[in-house]
């Protein structure tokens, strides 16, 4: 993406010329540690707006320390005098495997793993995930942030998580993939950004990575459900009010990775009003941008594109033109300091009835908040899309990247519902996870990319549910690094699937299997 790279150059010359003096990179998107993050948030009286994610170290830190934070539960131990003297225990269980601190920079390096191992009771094949990886981060003064990661994977999945691989050509959400050993897959992914605050009220990012709005488990506007894509963004924080636009290119493809891409090119706008965090209202608007066809004719893309005004796209070219404009609602409020309901709505054609919405509630500490080393999260939520609403008449300009969906993983025409309780003791959590969704497998509506393939409906629903509990034994909150174990139930259309699994990993991202 050309524009990217000259603004990366622009923004570099910048900072050779200005006077580098809040720690400015993202915080994870990882659910588990979004979890104490968004515990803390909610008790605070300061207006943090959070609809659009990542939030920046630096948005947090105004009201709360995010360092203290997450390790506040583990400074009895980190301070015993025994583990202070042990610097192997100390790097790999408590620290930053490398940290440089100088008094104008500094660097951290930490390794990432992902491995897995599975066992189904219906086969004597045990599938596997491996990846390993690497996180460089740091901070030029209190104004220049980096932060790069790259991870190296191989794996033998579940078949049903084989079988989409195979259909869409990509590992959700981590790249496309080649053979592996006959049934298995290699693929690797990349993450870099540079973020740059030459004032506390304003922040540009330029790089590859992935966005979030919303307060759920999923998104029915923006997720990070589909690959890294590179984007430029700019971020306006004053008081109560969040203005963010994002710059992106996107990409889908046909046959294999290698053979033809479809380039196209996306601009997302959010406005939020935070009222001292008792609530929050957010207006999105996103467009994509026919800048390609399957001529691999490029188009040049249109002066009006890099407007950030929110609003200007949907007046000018509205819902049925060749470009795929979608807009919603993000809203929450906090009911107590302990309790957060949220929801959102998305329309893409009011003609054809093309929306979809999500509701959902939040317990942070139930019941707990007084027992000292004990936490209880609750949430639960409720997603609907209907027929077609992330689809195009032209599939290439569908709501995807990648050939994955931008926003829910299923797509379109399903309702799902999501239930989540963990309960933390010290360095363990018990978490149980369920989910069931009804998908309508009509190739008119419930696959983006199968839209304008087959005009005939079949009204065939299929039931997709999982039921999981996982045990987890935290030992670096600084990646989040666990040792887990549990068990996966996934029934589909009455049938179920069975899968004990055992691991470690950093749990600094999300990756969806739970389709």
């Amino acid at each position: 993406m050309k524009i990217i790279f000259r603004l990366i150059i622009f923004f570099s010359a910048i900072l050779l010329f200005t006077d580098i003096s809040a720690q400015e990179i993202n915080l994870p998107l990882g659910h588990e540690m979004s979890q104490t993050i968004e515990a803390s948030i909610n008790t605070s009286n300061y207006p943090i707006n959070t609809g659009f994610k990542p939030l920046r170290i630096s948005e947090t830190n105004r009201d709360t320390d995010m360092d203290s934070l997450l390790f506040t539960y583990q400074r009895d131990v980190m301070y015993a005098k025994w583990w202070q003297k042990n610097a192997i225990y100390r790097k790999l269980f408590y620290e930053n495997f490398i940290g440089i601190e100088k008094s104008d920079y500094s660097i951290y390096i930490n390794p990432l793993f992902y491995i897995e191992y599975d066992k189904s009771e219906d086969s004597s094949k045990l599938f596997s995930i491996n990846t390993r990886g690497l996180e460089i981060k740091g901070f030029v003064g209190s104004k220049l942030g980096f932060y790069t990661a790259f991870r190296e994977n191989q794996a033998f999945f579940r078949p049903y998580i084989t079988q989409k691989v195979n259909e869409r050509l990509i590992v959700p959400g981590q790249g496309a993939p080649k053979s592996y050993k006959t049934t298995g897959f290699d693929f690797a992914s990349s993450v870099a950004y540079l973020s740059y605050s030459p004032v506390a009220w304003f922040n540009v990012q330029i790089g590859n990575d992935k966005n979030f709005v919303g307060e759920g488990y999923r998104s029915v506007l923006l997720s990070d459900n589909a690959f890294n894509y590179p984007n430029i963004k700019f971020t306006t924080n004053y008081k109560g009010l969040k203005y963010v636009s994002v710059f992106a290119q996107l990409e889908d493809f046909e046959n294999v990775y290698y053979d033809r891409h479809i380039t196209k090119h996306a601009a997302f706008n959010f406005v939020s009003y935070s009222f001292k965090n008792i609530f929050e209202l957010g207006f999105f608007e996103g467009m994509i941008f026919q800048t390609s066809d399957t001529a691999k004719y490029i188009n040049k893309i249109p002066p009006d594109y890099f407007i950030p005004i929110i609003g200007v796209h949907t007046a000018k070219y509205g819902f049925y033109s060749n470009n795929n404009l979608l807009v919603g609602l993000n809203a929450k409020v906090k009911i107590t300091r302990q309790i957060q309901l949220y929801g959102q709505f998305a329309l893409n054609n009011p003609e054809k009835s093309k929306y979809a919405y999500q509701g959902g509630i939040k317990i942070f500490d139930m019941f707990l908040n007084q027992i000292r080393k004990q936490k209880l999260y609750f949430q639960f939520e409720y997603n609907k899309a209907s027929a077609g609403t992330y689809a195009d008449r032209n599939k290439f300009m569908s709501w995807s990247h990648y050939n994955q969906e931008l926003a829910h993983p299923l797509g379109g025409s399903f309702g799902e519902i999501f239930t989540e309780i963990n309960y933390r003791f010290y360095k363990f959590d018990i978490n149980l996870k369920y989910t069931k969704a009804i998908v309508n497998e009509d190739d008119m509506t419930s696959d983006i990319y199968l839209a304008t393939q087959n005009p005939f409906s079949s009204g065939s629903e299929n039931q997709i549910s999982h039921k999981i509990i996982t045990i987890d034994w935290i030992r670096n909150p600084r990646t989040f690094f666990v040792i887990f174990t549990g068990l996966d139930i996934r029934t589909f259309n009455n049938r179920n699937e069975k899968y004990l699994f055992v691991g470690f990993r950093t749990q600094l991202s999300n990756f969806y299997y739970d389709f």
